[in-house]
């Protein structure tokens, strides 16, 4: 089977894995009510994943760089099969242990997916390929909450709960079957333009430090829209309220479809730049628009942004990375997005307390434009450096 009809049967595996986490989420809240859980409860077990993901993607993109992506990939998803079972005794504590190992799992899957998309691309679209597990993500969360409610999620719960340990499995299935012919390794990619290898190899830390930094920042504008878009809205166009996470979502996705390319074609630090504008300037008119077809411009301008700067700075995190320490710098600079959301929720919910809805969105937009000098700094001169595709110079490069 080749990489061309590989790749996508890959992507299908993490939409799997995210719409199994993306039916739980639709039942969550209710589900939780119904076991006596309060407010504190539903936080804690929407946001549990993350807790464990951050810790856990930097172990599997370095255990998927030793052992393989589609074994790791299939560790990860039987994890997040297992984890759900203990959700089916109906208990608080055990539910949010359920959560904690289903996020375990999803970081596995995803760092491993990364890494096996990443080596499947090649270094001509790795922009492509980091932009396309978000789009896996956006997708597997876009279907799954439809899918609990064909489920009766709310009467039968069970349902859902079998639904999200059957939907991993099928994930392994189709990974273990591409597993059997030939898996891409690290060896047989073509060295990257431009690369020069370091004396000793920078740590990961170091080397995903600006670009996690940058995740971090325009997750802030993630977190906002999600948290007060509607509520910001709601305030002067009530009747299109509906429409905001809808509409951040099918744009997102869009923009990963669409203009995926953009980033390898004209490298990742123009691609960022222009990416943070728009994003920061669509949550801004977002805030202050004055008529319903502004802010639903608006909002589609801030997804598009969005979609292409999280590639935009994946592409510098593997920038001055030789491949076979792809997966453990995918993996790390993905823990920054779960750092983001913990810490972007306080502070745009902060801004909201202090000023209003809008103000959070306006706040948020700060964070994102600062995005782009804090990932481009440049620590000093003559770091190895790969210019993305579509540049000639170690300056656009920004590594």
């Amino acid at each position: 089977m080749r990489g061309s009809v590989r790749y996508p049967i890959v992507l299908l595996t993490a939409v799997l894995c995210y719409a199994a986490l993306g039916a739980v989420l639709g039942i969550l809240p209710g589900y939780i009510r119904s076991l006596g859980g309060g407010a504190v409860f539903i936080g804690l077990a929407v946001g549990a994943p993350a807790i464990t993901g951050a810790g856990g993607r930097p172990l599997g993109g370095r255990l998927a760089d030793r052992r393989g992506p589609a074994r790791i990939m299939i560790v990860g998803a039987l994890v997040m099969a297992a984890g759900t079972f203990p959700a089916f005794v109906h208990s608080l504590p055990l539910l949010i242990a359920s959560r904690l190992t289903v996020g375990a799992g999803e970081a596995l899957m995803m760092a491993a997916t990364v890494l096996w998309l990443l080596r499947l691309a090649g270094p001509a679209r790795r922009g492509r390929a980091m932009g396309h597990i978000g789009l896996a993500n956006y997708a597997g969360l876009t279907v799954g909450p439809p899918l609990a409610q064909a489920l009766s999620g709310q009467s039968h719960p069970n349902r859902v709960w079998l639904a999200a340990a059957v939907l991993p499995l099928l994930a392994t299935g189709l990974a273990a079957g591409l597993s059997r012919g030939y898996e891409p390794r690290a060896s047989d990619e073509d060295a990257p333009e431009g690369i020069v290898e370091p004396r000793e190899e920078r740590s990961t830390w170091r080397v995903t430090i600006r670009p996690g930094l940058g995740l971090m920042l325009v997750n802030f504008g993630y977190v906002g829209v999600l948290s007060f878009g509607a509520a910001a809205v709601t305030e002067q166009h009530a009747g299109i309220s509906a429409l905001v996470i809808p509409m951040f979502g099918i744009g997102v996705i869009a923009s990963r479809t669409i203009l995926a390319g953009i980033p390898d074609r004209y490298g990742a630090p123009r691609t960022l730049i222009a990416s943070v504008v728009l994003e920061s300037a669509g949550l801004a008119g977002l805030a202050v628009a004055a008529t319903p077809p502004v802010a639903l411009i608006s909002l589609v301008v801030m997804a598009i942004g969005q979609g292409l700067a999280v590639p935009s700075l994946g592409l510098l995190a593997l920038a001055s990375v030789p491949a076979r320490r792809h997966g453990r710098t995918a993996g790390a600079f993905f823990a920054y997005f779960d750092a983001g959301v913990g810490l972007g929720g306080p502070v745009v919910g902060l801004a909201a307390h202090a000023a209003n809805p809008a103000g959070a969105l306006l706040a948020a937009a700060g964070a994102v434009l600062a995005a782009a000098p804090v990932a481009l700094l440049r620590r000093s001169a003559g770091r190895a450096r790969v210019p993305s595709r579509g540049t000639t110079s170690c300056r656009d490069a920004a590594t």
